[in-house]
């Protein structure tokens, strides 16, 4: 075994299939194949599952990708003239709606920035879809609100705790939260999104009696509406890049205010989980500036106060 042979390896891990490797280190799919082929003879071991289309890791494979990225940062640490351009890698991304549209253009322009080499294919669901997206290795990690309940294969990390706010036209009637909520037309989320239902939760803890007039899926779309006159809503605060239109004027949403726990889901047995600490590093930088890189601390096991109490 040759260092070569770890680096088509570890390329075939993080571009997800042979054929995207060979493009990247020059091999064709059929060499690629052969190499890896070779290499299971001379361990002795299974590395990919060539039932599946196309292959994927086994538990041994990943074994050796772990010892096979140190193997080769030992080999570029002999001499910077070994070192090798970095191929970068594939990283099959979901996201909720929410966040698209606010926290993570940022964490991917930081990554950017940073020069980490990784290409991103985004998709875009309702964070029930994005879970089980994941379970199936659909994608390599999703960004979304924790969930009610977490499969035992995959591991939640969260990184902010977002709050809530009631947006509404500068024309609208009332002056606080309930108020606002109570005397205008209410434009809510896709009821299957778990944000609404963290939402319509706790309007219903608080007995607020609203009137909806229209159902969107998507936070730009509600924003539109509200910015429009046409209705007020509750929204995630972080949930736009820019700042809310000029026409409209944002209230907390309960005291203390509603939160969601936004956190990254991955498979435990990720291949590419150097490029999903990646992400989550610069999801954390960006929402949390004066915390970077800080891990969010548990949540209390008490009694939480009551609008805390409905977040997910």
């Amino acid at each position: 075994m040759d260092v070569k042979t770890l680096y088509t390896l570890v390329a075939v891990a993080d571009r997800g299939s042979f054929g995207e490797a060979g493009k990247v280190i020059g091999l064709s799919l059929s060499a690629v194949s052969m190499q890896m082929g070779a290499l299971e003879e001379e361990l002795g071991i299974v590395l990919f599952d060539r039932s599946r289309r196309p292959p994927v890791l086994t538990p041994s494979g990943l074994s050796l990708i772990h010892r096979a990225r140190d193997l080769i940062a030992h080999w570029e640490s002999l001499s910077e003239s070994l070192k090798r351009e970095a191929a970068g890698g594939v990283l099959k991304l979901g996201a909720v709606h929410t966040s698209v549209s606010g926290l993570l253009p940022l964490a991917l322009k930081r990554l950017q920035q940073q020069g980490q080499g990784i290409e991103i294919r985004l998709t875009v669901g309702l964070t029930h879809e994005l879970e089980m997206a994941v379970y199936h290795r659909q994608i390599d990690v999703a960004l979304v609100t924790e969930p009610e309940v977490c499969r035992g294969e995959l591991e939640f990390t969260p990184f902010f705790d977002e709050p809530f706010v009631v947006i509404a036209h500068k024309s609208a009637v009332g002056a606080t939260d309930q108020e606002v909520l109570e005397n205008n037309p209410y434009v809510r989320f896709n009821r299957l999104a778990r944000v609404a239902r963290i939402i319509n939760d706790e309007i219903e803890r608080r007995g607020l009696r609203v009137e909806s007039t229209m159902e969107i899926d998507s936070l730009d779309g509600v924003v539109a509406m509200v910015a429009n006159g046409l209705g007020v809503s509750v929204v995630p605060a972080r949930g736009v890049t820019n700042e809310f239109p000029a026409s409209i004027r944002m209230l907390p949403f309960g005291d203390p205010p509603l939160t969601r726990r936004l956190g990254i889901l991955v498979p435990r047995d990720n291949p590419r989980t150097h490029f999903s600490q990646a992400l989550l590093d610069a999801l954390r930088e960006v929402a949390n500036p004066a915390k970077t890189r800080a891990a969010l601390p548990p949540k209390p096991r008490g009694k939480a106060p009551a609008a805390k109490a409905r977040r997910a």
